[in-house]
């Protein structure tokens, strides 16, 4: 990685697509696909894109699910996820339509298992990403919030959201595992079928 004039981070041959709007650099995801794939991995160009205000489901892009409660997202339960509900979660989970929802629980091998979390209300804080120095190693996957003055050295790869206020829905994640195996739609979800 190079540094400009101004002390920020660039591609050598840097093109006009690799920074977002706001000026910040993004990873390049390039070549050809081998292997298994990465279910908890985002394509950074995707991932930014379902994160835009409103977010869109990750896997489909179309419209998230909602109810009374907001917006569901179905995270992994790790030591990350409070214990006690509402509170704030920063994620870079994008949230998901019933459909997908779905799919995850009955396809994604997560040890920790998951949650499924509603909020009304979301802000996109900042990204991950590898931050850069001239003087030191990188550091690979650091949170870098928009205010913060390594955002001009950061190669960003992940959006980074903050689910405000956000409730525990275990009726909603009970009918999910339920209903992946029966293979058949939710009764009783509210939303129409997609």
């Amino acid at each position: 990685m190079l540094f400009d004039a101004d002390g920020r981070v660039c591609y050598e041959d840097e093109l006009p697509g690799d920074r977002c709007v706001d000026g910040w650099l993004w990873e390049r995801w390039e070549g050809t696909e081998t292997g298994g794939q990465l279910w908890a991995a985002h394509h950074p160009a995707r991932q930014r894109y379902v994160m835009r205000h409103p977010p869109l489901c990750g896997a489909c892009a179309e419209e998230a699910h909602r109810d009374e409660c907001g917006m569901l997202w179905l995270l992994h339960a790790t030591a990350e996820v409070p214990s006690a509900f509402p509170c704030d979660i920063i994620t870079t989970t994008p949230p998901m339509c019933l459909d997908d929802a779905r799919w995850a629980l009955r396809n994604c091998r997560a040890d920790c298992g998951f949650i499924a979390a509603r909020t009304r209300d979301v802000d996109v804080i900042g990204v991950r990403g590898t931050v850069y120095s001239p003087t030191e190693p990188p550091q690979a996957d650091e949170l870098v919030l928009f205010h913060e003055s390594r955002m001009n050295r950061v190669v960003a790869n992940r959006m980074v959201i903050r689910l405000c206020d956000a409730v525990l829905d275990e009726a909603t994640l009970s009918r999910l595992r339920a209903d992946g195996h029966r293979g058949r739609a939710l009764e009783g979800a509210s939303g129409p079928p997609r």
